[in-house]
């Protein structure tokens, strides 16, 4: 059997067929949705459950980084990507050439009616001899009780004064144009309503009520004024993250943050209720400045008062508030970066781990157990 037979993608000509082939490239893979979003977000890419599940299900072509991010969480080669991205290119310009073609058919096929008064006036087209009152074709001048002698021209030729176009007839034409214009810019409209993608291309217009026109739920990987919002209602609710309007790491660690003080269930996730929290009085309360961290962990760890501080230093950046999500969606919380398991173990909740006091004297106790810091494993600089 040669290459062309075991390929698929040699044979697939339209959207569907092509959206069908990524279907089985996902179920070939076993990876749940979910499986997928995080193999997608580990090499650099934004691909969430429900985009996945949208493009999965349609029989319209994808966005293409929408499928290089599907190939590459499911561990497609960097060769096969590029085949994958040609032959969508190569279904994108067929359909492309069709819609130019249908344009330019569409209105030739459309001949102007005759008038009223013209149809009314001019002779039958029938096949045969002209009429009989009707002079010759090579007279100067018709006979006083004939037509004139464009009324009696054969069928096929063009009768009567030549008249322009009626608009009835070519406003057809330019009005599907823009209700077309118009409707792709309705599914654009709601296409990123349900993705919650805001393209930085995109106008960052904030007005009084930023969150009138956002997605029901903002996460991770999203960008534009409604995650500007949500940055700055951080801020003010204590919280020091960049407003910048990149829903990043840092903006999720904060949000969790607010969550856990704010007794809300902690996604690092914000829905309206986590913003309507926001809005009012639930304040973080403010934490050690980096000074005093430095001076309590030389306190508290005579011994090695350097190796402490450059341990939390690694873990945390000395920001008692940071969290950290691992790979399999557990979390790591405070100063030195105690895991949720940790936390169940030790009996304390999320508002604890984040005291740097508790942190401090957490590490401490694990120290004191093994005389050095090999429970915890560091190597990034921060």
């Amino acid at each position: 059997m040669d290459d062309a037979a075991r390929d698929p993608l040699t044979h697939v000509a339209t959207a569907g067929e092509y959206v069908a082939l990524l279907r089985d490239v996902r179920r070939r893979s076993g990876l749940t949705y979910r499986e997928i979003t995080r193999q997608a977000s580990a090499a650099g890419h934004w691909l969430p459950p429900s985009t996945l599940a949208t493009m999965l299900g349609r029989t319209t072509l994808p966005r293409e980084r929408t499928v290089v991010a599907l190939l590459v969480a499911c561990g497609s080669t960097p060769a096969d990507v590029r085949r994958w991205v040609e032959t969508r290119r190569n279904i994108e310009a067929q359909l492309g050439e069709r819609d130019r073609w249908e344009n330019q058919a569409v209105p030739t096929t459309l001949s102007p009616p005759a008038a009223p008064q013209q149809a009314a006036n001019s002779a039958p087209a029938v096949d045969g001899p002209p009429a009989a009152n009707s002079e010759p074709a090579g007279n100067s001048e018709p006979a006083g009780n004939s037509e004139p002698a464009a009324n009696s021209a054969p069928a096929g030729t063009v009768v009567g004064p030549v008249r322009p176009a009626q608009p009835r007839v070519t406003a057809p034409w330019p009005t599907r144009r823009w209700l077309r214009l118009a409707l792709l810019a309705v599914l654009g409209v709601l296409t990123v309503g349900a993705s919650g993608v805001l393209l930085p291309g995109a106008a960052a217009t904030v007005d009084s009520s930023p969150s009138d026109g956002c997605p029901l739920i903002l996460r991770q990987g999203m960008y534009g004024p409604c995650v500007l919002d949500l940055q700055e209602r951080l801020v003010a609710g204590g919280l020091e993250v960049p407003v910048d309007g990149w829903f990043g790491p840092d903006t999720t660690s904060r949000l969790i943050v607010f969550q856990a003080f704010g007794g809300l269930p902690v996604s690092g996730t914000a829905d309206g209720r986590v913003l309507d929290e926001l809005s009012g009085a639930v304040k973080v309360p403010p934490t050690w400045t980096e000074d005093r961290i430095g001076k309590e962990v030389r306190r508290v760890f005579p011994e090695d008062p350097g190796g402490a501080v450059q341990l939390a230093r690694c873990l945390s950046g000395l920001d008692p508030y940071r969290v950290e999500i691992a790979g399999d969606g557990s979390r790591r919380w405070g100063l030195f970066q105690f895991s949720d398991m940790e936390l169940s173990r030790l009996g304390v909740d999320r508002r604890t781990a984040l005291d740097p006091g508790w942190s401090i004297g957490a590490a401490r106790h694990v120290w004191s157990r093994t005389g050095d810091f090999d429970h915890w494993h560091c190597t990034a600089s921060r």
